[in-house]
């Protein structure tokens, strides 16, 4: 067995002889083959970053990040190489799992966990040929590159909607301690003669994630206790928040005293950055504090030179088993991977007719198509959508139909649960139940949500659930538990929202809610029979 082998920690790696160059390549070369192949496994996942990066200003700091990572293993490669050595099974372990992990994304189409996957592999390989001991800094810089990885659209679109509703009210407290009055719905401020949305953009997720990884970083730079820096890394979160609720607040007062162009174009993009830069300079007065106010116990490692080595012997690192099955997993993971692809690439969508085709009159039920907006069509990103009102005629109660089709619930399209998207319009829960949907339609198995949602004076009956072939489910997450089994053993993908709702009569009380409920039920008996057509079972 041969072996390379360091005599100094601050000389790096030592050759003894032909042997030793020899198998310093070998290895060198295993770790760029087993590095290659883990790239071409989550090809589609490295695609999808760039995109986003590149797309999607929330994440346009994954371009840093991507090139911060390399910086930073240069900077502590001495620190590597000093500390390698201990049991390298563990990385063969990480690197398993990961490549099993990524087979599992490629059949359910996950771009999320194929992207974790590949940060977890490059781990991996790093503990295959450096062993145990370098994991103090590899984990970090593994960490950071996580911070990177964009959020799936489902996750993001529930965290967007929290951040706005909480910026929201913290900002309309802010424009009230300042004397001026102010009505808040949902995401709406209303001052009177105007009326401010806090739009998705301005929920301040751009602000929290780049501020999150330049947190890290600095923690990860800082020279302190754990304790001091898992603070600055923690307190990223309320910084963003307060200062994203500052930022509306005070463009709140500009639109109340000037008007709305306060609120748009160059100016309104501009108190972005500054906003930005002030979360930045409240991380720098943070350390501050932390060291009582004295710049001279503060300690932040510098990026560009590369840290001492630490004074001990390396142990040295060996071509063993290991290594050897690590690229064999490498190679059978790429194999498997590729032939999904090439299976799903081959997959026909399933047959089914366009909602242009929609009935506009289903037994006594006449119809009114509406138009959805294009920016609400673009979040929604369904393969076909349909909306409208239903009524018995003039002066009936009608009911609103909703359904968004996806040929492919899988990379880069997720349902929106009303759960996540109502209470940004303003809308509250009243009551939320999940029922058998047996009662809507005997002999018929699966669950709908019966929802109960206020705004005001107003009240809506809801129902929804998902449509994923024959099954209906309430529960997103069990959707998309099926959306997986189904992509195993049906190679299918698609899926529905159906949505029905119709306004509640408050003034009759218990008796409206009762002509509501018989209005959905007799409505969703009339289009029962007509939904196979356009979503195929």
């Amino acid at each position: 067995m041969t072996a390379l082998h360091s005599t100094a920690a601050g000389e790096g790696l030592q050759q003894t002889g032909t042997a030793p160059r020899n198998a310093r390549l070998l290895v060198t070369g295993f770790a760029i083959l087993c590095l290659a192949l883990v790239c071409l496994t989550a090809r589609d996942g490295i695609a999808d970053l760039f995109k986003r990066w590149r797309y999607e200003e929330e994440y346009e700091y994954g371009f840093l990040i991507a090139a911060l990572v390399p910086l930073l293993l240069w900077r502590r490669w001495r620190a590597i190489v000093s500390e390698m050595g201990g049991p390298t099974w563990p990385g063969l372990a990480i690197l398993t799992a990961a490549q099993l992990s990524t087979i599992v994304a490629a059949l359910g189409e996950s771009y999320f966990i194929e992207q974790i996957a590949l940060v977890a592999s490059m781990v991996g390989i790093g503990l295959v040929v450096f062993g145990t001991g370098p994991i103090r800094v590899l984990a970090p810089i593994a960490l950071l590159l996580l911070l990177a990885i964009p959020l799936p659209y489902t996750m993001e679109a529930m965290l967007t909607i929290k951040l706005q509703l909480l910026s929201t009210n913290i900002g309309v407290l802010i424009i009230r301690l300042l004397g001026i009055p102010v009505y808040v719905e949902g995401n709406i401020i209303d001052l009177g003669a105007y009326k401010l949305q806090v739009a998705e953009a301005c929920s301040g997720l751009r602000y929290l994630l780049p501020l999150a990884c330049i947190s890290f970083l600095v923690a990860y730079l800082y020279k302190a206790d754990l304790w001091k820096k898992a603070v600055v890394v923690i307190s990223a979160a309320p910084i963003t928040i307060l200062i994203n609720s500052f930022r509306i607040a005070i463009t709140a007062v500009l639109v109340n005293n000037f008007g709305t162009t306060m609120a748009e174009g160059f100016l309104h993009d501009f108190e972005g950055w500054v906003v930005f830069l002030i979360g930045v300079l409240c991380l720098v007065l943070e350390i501050f504090a932390l060291e009582r106010f004295r710049w001279s116990k503060v300690e932040i490692e510098p990026i560009i030179s590369p840290a001492p080595a630490a004074k001990r012997e390396a142990k040295p690192i060996k071509i063993g088993l290991s290594l050897t099955l690590a690229l064999l997993l490498c190679v059978g993971a790429f194999g498997l991977t590729t032939s999904i692809a090439s299976a799903y690439r081959l997959m026909q969508n399933p047959i089914r007719e366009s909602f242009e085709g929609f009935p506009r009159q289903i037994g006594p039920w006449i119809g009114k198509p509406a138009q959805l907006e294009p920016d609400v069509l673009y979040k929604l990103k369904a393969t076909d959508t349909f909306v409208g009102d239903f009524s018995k005629g003039r002066g009936s109660i009608p009911v609103n139909l909703f359904i968004a089709y996806y040929d492919s619930l899988s990379k880069g399209a997720a349902i929106h649960s009303p759960r996540v998207c109502l209470p940004g319009a303003g809308w509250e829960f009243a009551s939320f139940e999940q029922r058998e949907f047996g009662e809507l339609e005997p002999a018929t198995v699966g669950t709908y949500n019966r929802v109960v949602i206020q705004k005001g004076e107003q009240k809506m009956l809801m129902y929804y659930w998902y449509q994923q072939r024959k099954r209906r489910t309430a529960n997103e997450f069990s959707m998309k538990y099926y959306l997986l089994v189904d992509s195993f053993f049906k190679y299918r993908k698609d899926g529905a929202l159906v949505r029905l709702f119709t306004p509640i009569s408050v003034t009759e009380g218990d008796k409206g809610l009762a002509e509501a409920d018989a209005r959905l039920r007799d409505f969703d008996h009339a289009i029962f029979s007509q939904l196979p057509s356009y979503l195929p079972e």
